[in-house]
């Protein structure tokens, strides 16, 4: 159900996209009347399923997962609707940018995988990077960290390493004697983040 409720919030953001920025379609060449048939809004869940589906894909289960779109959706899915969003549009620019003061290589692929963790992020409240070392994880996180500073939208990061500390250090512990908590790393920075002001990432 919750998978569910996410695919059903980002097609109502999507739809919402598309009421604001009705003229800023890249397909013109639709009626009013096309615009808002039953084949014009599936395209909305469409885009919604692979916005929350394709990020926690490798790339062969991706193919197999456009196929399966494909299957489901045979006569929808082979047009996407493209949307000029203009918060997106602002965080690729600043991305570039970003890849470019810090003499990086510009590479579309982790471009897209930085985007697709911004996706992530503002749909759900906790999101996880895997992949091997040096797979670019580390990279893709502050990529997207400074990205977002430039937009001067404000990052607190809490960064520690779970494998350097024993359990009770990580999570707390509770004193036998006295029933006594005593907040671990993680717990005390979850004070922390709660104490933080709403919409800060």
């Amino acid at each position: 159900m919750r998978a569910l409720k996410t695919v059903l919030d980002c097609a109502g953001t999507l739809l919402h996209i598309d009421k604001k920025n009705s003229n800023e379609l890249i397909n013109h060449h639709e009626t009013k009347d096309q615009q808002h048939s039953y084949e014009y809004e599936a395209q909305f869940i469409i885009q919604a399923i692979k916005t929350n589906t394709l990020a926690k894909l490798t790339n062969s289960d991706a193919k197999q997962f456009e196929n399966l779109i494909r299957d489901v959706f045979p006569d929808l899915c082979l047009h996407n609707i493209q949307f000029k969003n203009q918060e997106l549009t602002k965080l690729i620019d600043s991305i570039h940018s970003v890849v470019r003061e810090h003499n990086m290589i510009l590479v579309e692929a982790q471009i897209q995988k930085a985007i697709e963790l911004y996706e992530q992020l503002s749909q759900r409240m906790g999101v996880v990077l895997v992949g091997p070392c040096g797979s670019g994880k580390s990279t893709i996180l502050n990529l997207l960290r400074l990205a977002l500073n430039k937009m001067g939208i404000s990052i607190r990061s809490h960064i520690f390493n779970p494998k350097s500390m024993l359990r009770v250090q990580l999570l707390g512990q509770i004193e036998a004697d006295t029933r006594e908590w005593t907040d671990g790393v993680l717990t005390h920075s979850a004070r922390c983040v709660v104490k933080e002001c709403m919409g800060r990432f």
